[in-house]
């Protein structure tokens, strides 16, 4: 009879532990800050937009002047005719994103034999990329951006391309991060050699 007694509050204290759990997750999340990416002409629609002969953001040098989507794409983004202060993705981050889905569409999501390539891992294609895809590298891009032109202030894209890219070996094997990447990382191809070829 005694055990009764103890049961019906048990119960209750069970119940309330579980409503309580269920709860405390409901408006604990915070939102992940929005970020602004890259512009559509200049990340992948195959087409010359501005009648120049490049397409993209491997080759439209108006891409490379301002790569985002509150910009002008390929027809170019004049200097303050859009939101300084906005929440734009890195540089870097975005080459990072752009380069991944390339490996994505172009060579199955797989390093191996991409572009005639076979590399060990995404650093060494994000790198290779960079000097031999790239009509102007990514550093001498992130260097113009932020430092010739001054078009948003420095989000530190030239100091992560320096220290993925001219770093002494051994460099990283996944692509470093300095804020917000949509891409996840491409997987390791162990049997590539080095230096790519």
């Amino acid at each position: 009879m005694d055990e009764r007694k103890f049961v019906q509050p048990l119960l209750l204290i069970i119940v309330f532990i579980i409503m309580g759990s269920a709860f405390a997750g409901i408006g604990s999340e915070t939102a992940s800050p929005s970020y602004i990416l890259i512009d559509e002409q200049c990340f992948n629609d195959g087409q010359d937009n501005n009648n120049d002969g490049d397409t993209d953001f491997i080759e439209d040098t108006q891409c490379h002047d301002f790569p985002y989507s509150n910009g002008g794409g390929e027809l170019g983004t004049p200097p303050n005719s859009y939101d300084q202060n906005a929440n734009y993705q890195t540089y870097y981050d975005l080459t990072v994103d752009y380069v991944r889905d390339f490996v994505n569409k172009q060579c199955g999501g797989n390093l191996a034999g991409c572009l005639g390539t076979n590399f060990q891992n995404e650093v060494q294609f994000y790198c290779f990329f960079s000097d031999n895809i790239m009509f102007t590298p990514f550093d001498l891009i992130f260097d113009k951006f932020f430092n010739v032109m001054q078009t948003l202030p420095d989000d530190g894209s030239f100091n992560a391309y320096q220290n993925t890219c001219q770093s002494l070996p051994p460099s990283p094997s996944t692509l470093l991060l300095i804020e917000y990447q949509a891409s996840s990382p491409i997987a390791a191809n162990p049997g590539g050699s080095g230096g790519g070829k």
